[in-house]
């Protein structure tokens, strides 16, 4: 699965990433039975009553059953609400058998059950059916359940939308980790591959996607069947069912047929070159990598409406996120934003897919390994450039962020049941562990990890390992022993950061370490292998010029750097050149200097990337003030050439001038000034952008999104209506969106008249969720009133992908006023929504609604709310202690930039 880390607004970065570990209240049992982690099918176990499905349970159901393959009939329509189907399920049972059988089935109705043709005793709890051991015999079992089942509208399980353009039909399936028996009844863990034959019977003008090729199309009236053979072994959790009256687009490779599929309504938005293009390098980059062929025969591409995540690697079925369909023109960074997501789903097809974890707590090998993959696959084998500078300032920096708070975990943990696991999509999951498998190759000796991986692939087929299983592999064709590398790395959490401290004679380096140091609680010190870079300026003083880039490996807290001694003494040191490492950089006093007066004269664009970031830091440690930042960025932005390091440059003054708002709304200081200097920056360097260019479009996106004053909201309507353009900017309909939201939340001009208007043009999906983002988003009291009663109440029953455009867009920061006469009922409703079971719901509305502010009376609440609820599921626990800490922050950078005003 890829999480999309791309966003409407800053609420929806927050929805994405306040899933993380905490283990207490991490389901609701009403049975209490204790399973040891020892326990075997042997000895009597009871079931716990619960939405998720305990870790020592389904160990347990591992030993208790073998050889699973399932036959599946499922009919659906364009009608009803709700489906049916006909599963039967064959096992072998073991001997000696002394637990009842569960299966899996999320609140549906048993119509009948039968085990080897005979009706038996069986009680179905919600959640699973359990049939009593009476009732088995060891040795081959057949059990044959017929039942119905709502569709899913929270865009996991099996999930129905309704196109309102068309009043199309479109299903599909999104199952991990633990909503596969949302579809049908079975054994829904990991463990268990299966194979899967599956009969559907559907309206005649559907297309329907599954793992395999369907063998024949029957007509059956207004209906047609649609049989597909038994597939591969491969966990439920990848299997898939997609249907509707899907576009399809075709194309090969190497004999291979790949297919795209989007809705109808959205077929003359697909630019299918931006799909096959990075499928077919993708493709033949991991066919040489891993010296594995593909293993599933045919690729599928679905792009799926309300999906939540940014794509899922169902076997050979992939889904994504109609994110990636744009009604207008993308720039080069979206572009290659889509062919990281596709190269990432095609990795699991091997690491995942045809090689899968044992449990979730293998979860994080499962998503790092693949966005290594992808990053690497982008970087050597598309037409793509600069790839790891986007991987640094993207997937790295959400794996420090997350390393360094509050919320930080080991890489390798114990998942307690689907519930947990669900929690771990995170910065560690993905962007830590795919920066600790990226140090690996300079670790190990690149081509010994590659024959490392292609082993544990060959070895591992069609089966199910555990951590050493992978590491035991790497270890192999390295030669080397990774069992402390394992731990340090592994089992262990915290982001170390290291300083250079050297002493230069005669010009020359005379003395040179390296020291390390570790976050309070989380003491580990480790070995890695990284590069030494010395820089100096030229003679002409217009240049600053890498002189040398020297690998060594440190560990410890100090390391005597011996290698470096006689060069020529340098004006700025980084201790990570090239970002080989997984380590935060404290710049020398000399270093920091060198990089303030001379940042856009270094002539290496990954080295004023990542000094870009360090100020960045710094300001969010509260070691810079936030005013000086952002008039730091202001002078630099223009001599910057490099589009990467401009895009990070715009962001980190961006998250700098929030705190200066901040500051202005609690009467602090005013930097109304000092924001407007900003729109006009921005409106300036658009206006002098190359027209069609990645940098007018960077531009035009800031503008639009930093513009809030009169003088420049007057601008965005003018472009609304024409008045104002730019040569090579096209507002289509999305653009139009954004610029009606900005008209709302402002009560800019006529921005009632503009929203009803928009809403005649737009019937689309996209657009019907775009115009209830805008009148959610307007600063007025009956419409916060109208629409929080729909959060919590959900009179329409509307689904959670258009719950969370009214969430995220309900209380704004600057609208904190009206958010307070709420904070006591939404402080009510986490309890309730903790007590149910849709954690997509809890985690979205914990996520976009928790009250919070920027001053130490909040601070001091969410510090009370931690203690509160404690005991709740980890969704909210984390979502609360990452608002705790991310207010702490803000109170003192706030703090330091008063001082600083005060100083000036």
């Amino acid at each position: 699965m890829f999480i999309n880390k791309s966003k409407l607004t800053k609420a929806l970065t927050l929805a994405l990433v306040t899933s993380g570990l905490a283990l207490s209240g991490c389901e609701q049992a009403t049975t209490t039975t204790q399973v040891d982690s020892s326990s075997s099918a042997s000895s009597s176990i009871v079931r716990m009553k619960s939405e998720s499905l305990n870790a020592t349970y389904a160990e347990m159901r591992a030993k208790q059953i073998s050889d699973v393959s399932y036959d599946l009939h499922v009919t659906i329509d364009n009608k009803s609400e709700n489906f049916s189907g006909s599963t039967t399920l064959n096992f072998e049972l073991t001997e000696n058998n002394q637990n009842d059988l569960t299966i899996d089935f999320d609140e549906g109705t048993i119509k009948s059950l039968t085990v080897n043709g005979k009706e038996v005793k069986f009680s179905y709890e919600k959640w699973f059916i359990t049939i009593p051991a009476a009732e088995l015999t060891a040795g081959k079992q057949t059990i044959t359940i017929d039942y119905e089942r709502a569709y899913s509208t929270d865009g996991s399980g099996f999930h129905r939308f309704v196109d309102p353009k068309n009043g199309e039909v479109y299903l599909y399936t999104d199952f991990e980790p633990y909503d596969a028996n949302r579809l049908f009844p079975h054994f829904d863990q990991p463990d268990l591959k299966a194979s899967y034959k599956i009969e559907v019977t559907a309206p005649a003008h559907w297309q329907i996607i599954s793992a395999t090729r369907e063998t024949s199309i029957s007509d059956n009236g207004d209906t047609k069947v649609w049989s597909f053979p038994a597939s591969a072994k491969f966990s439920s959790y990848v299997f898939s069912l997609h249907a509707g009256n899907y576009a399809v687009w075709e194309d090969d490779f190497e004999g291979m047929k790949l297919r795209l599929f989007a809705r109808q309504s959205l077929a003359e938005y697909v630019k299918t070159d931006e799909w096959f293009i990075p499928t077919k390098q993708s493709f033949a980059f991991f066919n040489k990598y891993f010296d594995v062929p593909y293993p599933f025969g045919k690729y599928d591409q679905i792009v799926a409406p309300d999906f939540n995540a940014g794509a899922m690697e169902n076997v050979a079925a992939v889904t994504f996120s109609e994110g990636y369909i744009a009604r207008g023109e993308k720039s080069t960074s979206a572009r290659m934003s889509l062919a990281n997501v596709i190269a990432h789903e095609m990795a699991h097809m091997w690491f995942g897919d045809l090689v899968t974890m044992r449990w979730w707590n293998g979860l994080w090998l499962n998503e790092s390994f693949a966005t290594y993959m992808a990053n690497l696959a982008i970087a050597e084998a598309s037409d793509f450039k600069n790839n790891w500078d986007v991987f640094y300032s993207g997937t790295k920096q959400w794996a420090y962020r997350t390393d360094d708070s509050v919320n930080t975990h080991a890489i390798e943990l114990p998942v307690a049941s689907t519930g947990v696991a669900l929690s771990n999509f995170d910065g560690i999951t993905y962007g830590k562990g795919a920066s600790v498998l990226k140090q690996l190759p300079y670790y190990l000796g690149e081509e010994n990890f590659r024959v490392g991986v292609s082993n544990y692939l060959k070895k591992f087929s069609y089966k199910n390992t555990d951590l050493e299983d992978f590491i035991g592999e790497l270890g192999k064709a390295a030669g080397k022993d990774m069992t402390q590398w394992t731990q340090d790395w592994l089992f262990n959490a915290g982001l170390n950061t290291i300083k250079v401290n050297y002493q230069c004679s005669d010009g020359k380096i005379s003395e040179f370490s390296i020291n390390q140091t570790a976050p309070e609680g989380y003491p580990t010190l480790r070995e890695q292998r990284v590069q030494i870079g010395l820089y100096n300026i030229n003679a002409d003083g217009n240049a600053m010029n890498l002189s040398s880039a020297t690998p060594i490996m440190y560990k410890g807290a100090t390391t005597d750097i011996k290698e470096v001694i006689g060069q020529v003494c340098p004006d700025l040191v980084y201790p990570n050149e090239a970002d080989w490492g997984y380590v935060k950089v404290a710049l020398d006093d000399k270093s920091l200097a060198s990089a303030q007066k001379h940042i856009n004269a270094i002539d290496n664009a990954t080295m004023r990337l990542m000094l870009w970031q360090s100020l960045s830091d710094s300001v969010r440690d509260a070691n810079l003030a936030a005013d000086q930042l952002v008039n730091f960025a202001m002078a630099n932005l223009e001599g910057e050439t490099d589009y990467n390091v401009t895009r990070k440059i715009a962001s980190t003054l961006t998250s700098a001038l929030n705190y200066l708002t901040v500051a202005t709304r609690l009467k602090q200081k005013d930097y109304s000034a000092l924001y407007m200097d900003v729109e006009n920056l921005y409106l300036r360097l658009l206006e002098k952008a190359e027209a069609g260019s990645d940098f007018q479009k960077l531009w035009y996106g800031r503008y639009v999104r930093v513009s809030k004053t009169a003088k420049h909201l007057d601008n965005l309507k003018n472009i609304l209506n024409g008045e104002l353009s730019f040569d090579g900017v096209t507002i289509d309909q999305d653009k139009r969106w954004s610029l009606i939201a900005k008209m709302n939340r402002y009560q800019h001009g006529n921005y009632q008249a503009l929203l009803t208007t928009e809403i005649t043009k737009d019937n689309t999906d996209s657009g019907v969720k775009s115009a209830i983002y805008a009148e959610v988003l307007r600063p007025e009291a009956e419409v916060k009133a109208k629409w929080f009663n729909v959060v919590i109440n959900n009179p329409d029953k509307l689904k959670l992908s258009t719950l969370r455009y009214i969430m995220w867009g309900l209380f704004p920061s600057e609208q904190q006023a009206l958010e307070a006469p709420y904070k006591a009922k939404i402080l009510a409703h986490i309890p309730k929504l903790n007590e149910g079971s849709d954690l997509g719901l809890l985690e979205s509305f914990v996520g976009s609604m928790l009250p919070s502010q920027c001053t130490p009376a909040s601070e001091a609440e969410l510090a009370q709310l931690i203690q509160d609820y404690s005991e709740m599921k980890p969704q909210v626990l984390k979502a609360v202690k990452a608002s705790h800490e991310n207010i702490g922050r803000c109170v003192k950078a706030l703090t330091l930039l008063k001082s600083s005003a005060n100083k000036s």
